[in-house]
């Protein structure tokens, strides 16, 4: 009988692309100076995939192509994209240093305009997240704009803070608050407090 695999082989929670999608984001929110590259990628890459998971065939996308429902600049994105990872070469070294993801053998990223071996990682995160089709959960947070890895497919802030300060700017939240506010005053000032 095939025994089951330990709990500590299972993806935490459940959620796939995790793990690639933390790690990535650690490093853009750690390096904003050098990520440019890897930020242009993953938002071209996040752009063609949003698009792409809309239509579910080839057939249906090209008929969307037709009736003007695809952006302007779909397939430039789609052609960029494409040309960006056809340039790469990986070539493979033993790291005598514990790579963020737990990895000893780590990949030199080389192409005919730089070497960037430090983005090989990222790089490979970015490529992994397409591959599970969960490139769409690494978010920028709208109050902070840190970029995050979302949980959930409706989250739009990487904490509870930042959505509680965003919710605070609302006119909804501010007349709450100030009719709130006039209650606790009268309250306190006719001692009627419990």
């Amino acid at each position: 009988m095939p025994k089951k695999p330990g709990r500590w082989l299972e993806s935490k929670n459940g959620i796939e692309g995790r793990k690639p999608g933390e790690a990535l984001v650690k490093w853009l929110n750690a390096t904003p100076a050098g990520s440019k590259f890897v930020e242009d990628l993953l938002l071209k890459a996040q752009f063609v995939f949003l698009w792409i998971t809309k239509y579910k065939s080839l057939h249906e996308l090209n008929v969307a192509r037709r009736k003007g429902k695809l952006p302007a600049g779909f397939w430039d994105s789609h052609q960029e994209l494409n040309e960006t990872l056809a340039k790469f070469t990986f070539a493979p070294h033993i790291d005598l240093h514990e790579f963020p993801d737990g990895e000893r053998i780590s990949w030199s990223l080389v192409t005919e305009e730089s070497l960037m071996g430090l983005l090989s990682v990222q790089l490979r995160c970015v490529v992994q997240l397409l591959g599970q089709g969960t490139i769409l959960r690494v978010r920028r947070c709208e109050q902070c704009t840190l970029w995050f890895f979302a949980r959930f497919s409706h989250q739009e802030f990487c904490k509870t803070s930042c959505r509680t300060k965003h919710s605070a700017k609302s006119e909804k939240f501010k007349e709450k608050r100030r009719k709130y506010m006039r209650d606790r005053y009268w309250l306190l000032k006719t001692k009627n407090v419990k």
